[in-house]
């Protein structure tokens, strides 16, 4: 019985002492500041422009439009984006193809609460939200990627917007 209780004990002071733990834990804030790369850039249709055989949804994976492209985060609270585009279009064979066009390449203010990040954007989109997690920076941007698809039953173009999600990973 003795040895019963001890055991009891012992298991129950192990699981306070177990679950103890720093309140910080939870709650260590990443500062942003450096140069973080595109590695993926998500939309919502799947694309095959590699050829590989496989079509993904990841534009950075498919097209050679983003490498190279950044974000750069100073500790003065500014901001440098250069960032291109990919246009996609769909013809009336259904035959779908790219171009790489040039994006921009702007300035602007950042600000940091917790692990949110907010960069001002003057656009009709408004500012970018984006949230960062060790060494990654995640952006999604509800109904910013347009395709252009040729409808067959009017004959015309027609614009398709989808949500796009961009990952960075600090370099």
């Amino acid at each position: 019985m003795k040895s019963k209780i001890q055991s009891i004990t012992i298991l129950f002071l192990c699981l306070i002492f177990g679950s103890c733990s720093s309140d910080d834990e939870g709650n260590v804030t990443i500062t942003p500041e450096g140069q973080w790369f595109i590695n993926s850039l998500l939309v919502e249709s799947s694309f095959d422009f590699n050829n590989d055989g496989n079509a993904s949804r990841d534009l950075f994976l498919e097209t050679p439009c983003y490498a190279g492209n950044f974000i750069e985060f100073f500790d003065n609270g500014s901001v440098t984006i250069d960032i291109d585009f990919t246009y996609i279009f769909v013809d009336n064979t259904n035959t779908q193809d790219f171009e790489c066009q040039n994006g921009f390449g702007i300035s602007s203010t950042w600000t940091q609460n917790g692990n949110t990040i907010t960069v001002a954007n003057d656009d009709e989109q408004g500012d970018i939200i984006g949230t960062i997690n060790g060494n990654t920076i995640t952006v999604t941007i509800l109904n910013g990627f347009e395709i252009e698809v040729y409808n067959t039953l009017t004959g015309q173009v027609d614009i398709v917007t989808e949500d796009f999600t961009i990952v960075f990973t600090r370099q």
